[in-house]
């Protein structure tokens, strides 16, 4: 695939970009797209991974079940999808693979999650160790903020990001206001 800043296969990109004794591979602004995405999910040398940064791709809801469904990167601690086109299928294919146990840290910014992605996110048995959540320049809107501020299973978030994401006054309240994230230090509204 040949792209303004890429033209090298995600084969070789893997193999270039992959450091720290394979715990880590930032593939941003390389266009891997969906392709790309299955190709990593089915990478033997990606089992130790634990930060992925894959901003700025061409990433679509059907790479992010491909991560979901990977039996090698089960790992995660970070996931940046930054500039994607991930909307709310891949929003609840995250919250509900257990894949994602161990992320502390995922940033949607500038994707298209909307309420039922951040519902999903709210009730995910599998996000409890989440401590940086950036759904920022997303459409959750008020019923995706109501379901984020209801969530119990989010009360180690420390920082939360959700501005430009179509909240009222009445949602940034919801949130303001909330006792469900106990630990949180940084609330982004606008």
């Amino acid at each position: 695939m040949n792209k303004p800043f890429n033209d090298e296969s995600v084969e070789v990109l893997v193999k270039k970009y992959l450091v720290k004794n394979g715990t880590q591979l930032d593939l941003r602004i390389k266009y891997i797209g969906d392709a790309g995405v299955d190709y990593l999910a089915n990478c033997p040398d990606l089992i130790d991974l634990e930060i992925l940064n894959l901003e700025r791709n061409e990433i679509t809801d059907k790479g992010i079940q491909y991560l979901a469904r990977s039996s090698i990167i089960t790992n995660l601690k970070e996931l940046h999808l930054e500039r994607n086109e991930v909307g709310d299928a891949g929003a609840i294919a995250i919250a509900n693979s257990s894949n994602f146990s161990y992320l502390n840290f995922i940033n949607f910014w500038k994707n298209k999650v909307g309420a039922e992605g951040a519902k999903a996110i709210a009730s995910s048995t599998h996000l409890v160790n989440l401590k940086n959540l950036d759904l920022a320049q997303n459409n959750i809107g008020d019923e995706g903020a109501k379901a984020l501020a209801g969530s119990r299973m989010l009360a180690g978030i420390e920082y939360l990001e959700v501005f430009g994401s179509g909240l009222t006054e009445e949602g940034k309240k919801k949130l303001k206001e909330c006792d469900t994230f106990p630990k949180l230090q940084h609330l982004v509204l606008e």
